[in-house]
């Protein structure tokens, strides 16, 4: 299966309001989780490794578990 170009851009350092503006499939990862990132005033400047860390989630699982939505419904929001 070829990479899909936008999934690269899935790091531990990209911000998580970036995300959910670019991949609006990424949204119901964050409320399953029970995450408090969407609309939070610090999502502009709190990366993903960020929120998890302040979460409790494991960054690795998280991360598999939004490249496996976004590689599925992922296309990036216009």
């Amino acid at each position: 299966m070829a990479a899909v170009p936008h999934l690269s851009s899935i790091r531990p350092d990209l911000a998580v309001d970036d995300l959910l503006r670019r991949h609006k499939a990424a949204i119901p990862v964050f409320i399953r989780r029970r995450m408090l990132c969407i609309g939070c005033p610090f999502a502009p400047s709190h990366t993903i490794a960020d929120a998890c860390r302040e979460h409790g989630i494991e960054l690795d699982s998280m991360l598999a578990e939004l490249v496996d939505v976004l590689s599925v419904d992922g296309s990036p929001a216009r």
